[in-house]
């Protein structure tokens, strides 16, 4: 009896070798001094790769957190698209941390690649077999544990240092400051860069003692050319022409109190990208630029400009907020000749007068708009076929978007039955186990019930996050809801209008 055979397998036996790509990677917490640099890894990997007799087909470096799942890395998610495309037989890595420092993302990722046929080599510990294999697992839950304790020195270092009254933190300084440093190189204070303090004065001068607006001030800046902080530190990835302030960079200068000789350190909470609340804040005093009396007065005037900007709001723009122009700036209401308007704020923005972008698209009446867009927005509820059909678009698109989240899910499932199986295993081996036997036992114990844990946490999360999604009950209740939005829209008033477009979430370019 014939048998059909595998056509992936038919094809890598008819290949002299196999296809290998080299993974490497590296982080702030371990550079070269460890023997992490890409160079290093790079070249443990290559000889790995001529020992297998695989063909090196590509080389991918990544700079890049461990902390950071593999598939939401830039280049770990293109190894992971050639893994699900089947245009790699393996996969070389350094050190099993250098995959990924989560113990349940590394789990997890070597499952779905074990089970799309790909080969997984490490220099430490070479082939991994199965996703259980206790060296990985062990060396997993080490640089898991690693980079927990990492951050966490780091920050019980920085926290000392800064309660010491000590500039903790090798970032960029404030604009007007460079680092002053210690014999070991590491930041201890700040001191003024005179060029820099210069400015900064003159910008607290123009505001506090002749008023001028954040925005004129930053027109002056940029008619002569001042090199702006971001430029002068090397931060950021310039978009505009050199030499161009923005409101909000003047407005950053303007609230720093260490301008006034003090600096806040504080930390993170977690991983997150929230900051803790001001009480925990250390304040270290550094040099100052102004006096003290000069920054209360400007916190002041800012206090005032905010309350007054919001007393002339107009209300009576509809669509307040929510208009775009085609040159990719937002256009605001203003009123002209006894007439409401949405126009394109580049055409009265500072830095047009000094750019050379232009924005040609010209001020649109508000009645017509508005009247347009109601018009537009009651016929698109009105056609109910046309609105189910988009959604069904969507709810394709976001299925597909979602795939790769679902793998991980199914194999997140499939460990924890697994760790319910090592669990059950382990219990009844302890039954009978002593001494020694008994210790090794309780150790298992504890790393399957913190890896089920792991896993637990991780389950719930992506649950959460796929359960997000244009299901078909949803579908009908959107259509429903589109049915009573309609019924609601025969002669509203401006406050019923308002309110269910801002439900909405409206976004309108006007081109």
């Amino acid at each position: 009896m014939l048998q059909q055979k595998n056509p992936k397998s038919a094809l890598t036996q008819g290949r002299k070798s196999k296809r290998a790509i080299i993974y490497a990677r590296v982080s702030t917490d371990d550079q070269a001094d460890r023997g992490y640099s890409l160079p290093s890894q790079i070249e443990h990997c290559r000889q790995y790769a001529q020992r297998l007799g695989a063909e090196i087909i590509l080389e991918l470096r990544e700079d890049h957190s461990g902390a950071t799942p593999i598939g939401e890395r830039p280049v770990g998610k293109e190894l992971a698209a050639m893994v699900k495309a089947g245009s790699v037989d393996i996969i070389v890595i350094y050190q099993v941390d250098r995959l990924s420092r989560d113990i349940v993302d590394l789990l997890a990722t070597v499952r779905m690649w074990l089970r799309a046929g790909v080969e997984i080599h490490t220099c430490d510990i070479g082939k991994i077999e199965s996703e259980l294999d206790i060296v990985l697992v062990i060396k997993g839950w080490q640089g898991s544990d690693e980079r927990k304790k990492i951050l966490e020195r780091v920050m019980r270092g920085k926290a000392a240092k800064a309660r010491d009254g000590k500039v903790t933190g090798g970032g960029v300084p404030p604009y007007g400051y460079r680092h002053l440093y210690d014999a070991h190189n590491r930041p201890l204070s700040f001191e003024v860069v005179e060029s820099e303090a210069h400015i900064v004065r003159m910008i607290f001068d123009w505001y506090v003692e002749h008023h001028y607006s954040v925005k004129r001030i930053a027109l002056e800046l940029s008619k002569m050319r001042i090199p702006t902080p971001g430029e002068n530190k090397g931060r950021f990835h310039r978009k505009r022409e050199s030499g161009i302030w923005s409101g909000g960079r003047v407005l950053e200068i303007l609230r720093s109190e260490c301008y006034a000789g003090l600096w806040h350190w504080y930390r993170r909470i977690g991983t997150s990208g929230r900051f803790r609340a001001s009480s925990e804040h250390v304040p270290i005093v550094v040099p100052a630029i102004i006096d003290r009396e000069t920054w209360d007065i400007a916190q002041h005037q800012r206090k005032l400009n905010k309350i007054m900007s919001k007393r002339n709001v107009r209300l009576d723009y509809l669509l307040r907020g929510m208009v775009k122009c085609a040159c990719g700036s937002a256009r605001v209401g203003h009123f002209h000749n006894n007439h409401r308007y949405y126009d394109c704020v580049w055409r009265t923005n500072h830095n047009a007068q000094v750019e050379k972008k232009i924005c040609h698209g010209r001020a649109v009446r508000a009645d017509w708009l508005e009247g347009d867009f109601w018009a537009g927005l009651k016929d698109f509820f009105e056609n109910y076929q046309r609105l189910e059909q988009l959604l069904r678009t969507a709810q394709e698109e976001q299925r597909t978007k979602q795939e790769p989240k679902r793998d991980e899910l199914a194999a997140i499932e499939k460990l924890l039955a697994d760790c319910e199986v090592d669990a059950q295993d382990c219990a009844t081996a302890m039954r009978h186990a002593k001494g020694k036997i008994l210790q090794s036992l309780e150790l298992q114990q504890d790393e399957i019930n913190a890896r089920y844990d792991e896993l637990t946490k991780r389950r719930e999360t992506l649950i959460d996050t796929l359960s997000e999604h244009l299901s078909d009950s949803t579908v009908s209740e959107i259509l429903h809801f589109a049915r009573d939005v309609r019924e609601g829209m025969e002669n509203p008033d401006f406050e019923t209008m308002r309110r269910n477009i801002e439900r909405l979430k409206v976004v309108i370019v006007v081109n």
